[in-house]
């Protein structure tokens, strides 16, 4: 069929980084035609007007120029004579993340979301995208990496043209130009490629083969691929920093550092251990990404049927569909023999600390937390420990604590994932998605539990759960800032209840908890801390002195606030057990909750 709606799309000056389109529609009615630009991309809870980057705009016909009515920041009418219309328009890429635009010598990273107008009343029909090859010197080499579907006229991972079964399919395809690498695998005789883009020191056959063992595991918990799912990407943009990633339905864009990635020298498949940290974090990624495929991606909160790009839409269920995810991306690497047990309770130990140790855990709910992800969770500023609670974190939280008890009752996590994409996978999940499952098995006490841990800002009872599942959970003292799990020897030292990072003068501090010695004391984010009862602090100091300092006893704190040289009494305390250690206590219960060994759906 040919497409209803096309575009043309073209790179046309690198260095400015400029990208030209030109959209052609042939009006099916008198009516105006309605043009618009999304406000948000799917997956990511923020108005980021992509409307803006647009540096000029045009529309014609075979007659000439037609008069373009802008309607407001994103939207455009046009008046037209029943002729195909052509709408040409010019926008700025250089958004180095995964949900906008962005070129220059080396990549292109193309998210249609942020690129291609809908037309009102058109979103249904297939829509058409022509990829013009660069004309730049640098990009003779370039070639195409999407998961967009592309016509037989066009050569693999050529340039020429793809086309979508409708708007929706459209925006959900990022694109990578560029040098790249290909490798590829097979999940139930399905097809994923790896792309890595650029010329890196990377053992790209690793990543592959790490890639398969992390998918494999993925797929069992809904105990297979999605039956309409034909293909899958691994879009790989590797810069010298940089970390993120966003889902798609047959793809995700990954960002990351050429170092996160293991080099041929480096690598050392079969012994878990060796994994860098770095690259157990961007493996991490990967498979977060990919149990989007079934987790937000097909299933998701009723409030998101359809999705609505204009404006704010709103969920309370981002706790299910961020937290169980992020519960679930370490343990696959676990469960795959990626990482060893060490390693994997490490992991399990950093997210209980980081979540734990915040005033915030005990403010703001994790309903909350996802209904404000638009203004709060994703415009986070100095006072965040103290205010927003992390849905994707403390949602994992919750994940293992039901887990716990699920394990107990003879059920699990798997069978409750497993029975809401079931229940709801054409309807999308209501906000009482979990309760009701849980009460459909007869299990009201803990439907109740979940709705408090939930809707309570409260803390989850792990130290109570997590022994059904063969774990014990203590906590040690604090010893710096970025403490956040292992073990580690007596420590008695002093707490300045406050995050900071290195000055020319000391340290500048960057967050305060509230109740803090460092909030006591009136110290506020910013302040520079010269030095504490006549010693000189600095990044290399503050450490050795708060283990020497007396505790309980009013010292005097000098410090910068701004041009202001000020004197400030603080009392310091002991540093509080914040830091969550995981042992195995019960070897057998730990081995039955593995995931590789969960039980069938009930």
């Amino acid at each position: 069929m040919k497409a209803a709606i096309q575009y043309q799309l073209r790179c046309i000056d690198l260095a400015a980084h400029l990208i030209e389109i030109k959209l052609t529609v042939t009006p099916t009615s008198a009516e105006p035609l309605q043009f618009c630009l999304p406000a948000w991309i799917p997956g990511s809870y923020m108005i980021r007007d992509f409307a803006r980057n647009i540096v000029s705009i045009a529309a014609s016909d075979t007659a000439g120029t037609l008069p373009l009515h802008k309607l407001d920041k994103q939207r455009w009418q046009l008046q037209h004579s029943g002729k195909t219309v052509q709408l040409t328009y010019t926008v700025y890429a250089f958004d180095r993340s995964v949900r906008a635009a962005y070129i220059d010598d080396e990549v292109a990273i193309l998210n249609p979301a942020c690129l291609c107008f809908s037309v009102l009343g058109y979103e249904q029909q297939p829509h058409q995208l022509t990829l013009v090859a660069p004309s730049a010197n640098e990009a003779q080499a370039w070639r195409v990496a999407t998961a967009l579907p592309r016509l037989a006229s066009t050569k693999p991972l050529g340039f020429g043209d793809y086309q979508a079964e409708n708007y929706s399919q459209l925006i959900d395809s990022p694109i990578l130009l560029g040098v790249f690498t290909l490798t590829e695998f097979e999940v139930d005789k399905r097809a994923h490629y790896l792309v890595i883009s650029g010329n890196n020191l990377t053992d790209q056959a690793r990543i592959t083969a790490d890639l398969e063992r992390i998918c494999l595991q993925q797929r069992q918990i809904f105990d297979g691929l999605p039956t309409d799912l034909t293909e899958y990407w691994f879009l790989c943009w590797v810069t010298d920093s940089g970390f993120g990633g966003l889902e798609h339905c047959a793809s995700t864009l990954l960002l990351c550092s050429r170092y996160d990635l293991p080099a041929p020298q480096l690598s050392a498949p079969d012994t878990p251990n060796t994994i860098s940290k770095d690259y157990q974090t961007f493996l991490s990624l990967c498979s977060h990404e990919y149990l989007h495929t079934w987790w937000v991606k097909r299933l998701k909160p009723a409030d998101f049927h359809p999705y609505q790009l204009a404006a704010e839409q709103y969920s309370r269920q981002l706790w299910i569909y961020e937290g169980f995810t992020s519960y679930f991306d370490d343990q696959a690497l676990f469960s795959s023999g990626l990482i060893d047990e060490d390693a994997y309770l490490k992991t399990l130990e950093t997210t209980i600390t980081r979540v734990t140790r915040n005033p915030s855990n005990t403010v703001q709910a994790l309903t909350d937390s996802s209904f404000d992800a638009w203004t709060k969770f994703y415009k986070q500023d100095e006072n965040a420990v103290n205010a927003i609670s992390s849905y994707y974190a403390k949602g994992a939280l919750v994940a293992l604590a039901l887990d716990a008890a699920l394990h107990q009752q003879g059920y699990s996590l798997v069978q409750l994932m497993q029975k809401m994409w079931q229940q709801y996978k054409e309807t999308g999940t209501p906000d009482q998605a979990v309760q009701s499952i849980l009460q459909q098995w007869q299990l009201f006490d803990l439907s109740a539990l979940v709705t408090s841990w939930t809707e309570q800002a409260i803390d989850i009872p792990l130290a109570d759960l997590v022994p059904l599942l063969g774990l014990e959970l203590s906590t040690r003292p604090v010893t710096k800032p970025d403490d956040v799990d292992g073990k580690q020897e007596t420590y008695n030292g002093a707490w300045l209840g406050a995050q900071y990072k290195a000055s020319s003068a000391g340290l500048t501090l960057t967050a305060v908890y509230h109740g803090g010695p460092a909030h006591q004391a009136g110290l506020m984010v910013g302040d520079e801390l010269l030095a504490i009862a006549g010693y000189r602090v600095s990044s290399d100091s503050i450490s050795e002195l708060l283990q020497r300092l007396p505790q309980q006893e009013t010292l005097s704190l000098l410090c910068f606030r701004r041009d202001r040289c000020l004197e400030r009494p603080i009392t310091l305390v002991q540093a509080p057990a914040q830091v969550a250690q995981l042992t195995v206590s019960d070897t057998q219960r730990f081995e039955q909750w593995r995931p590789c060994r969960q039980r069938s759906t009930h």
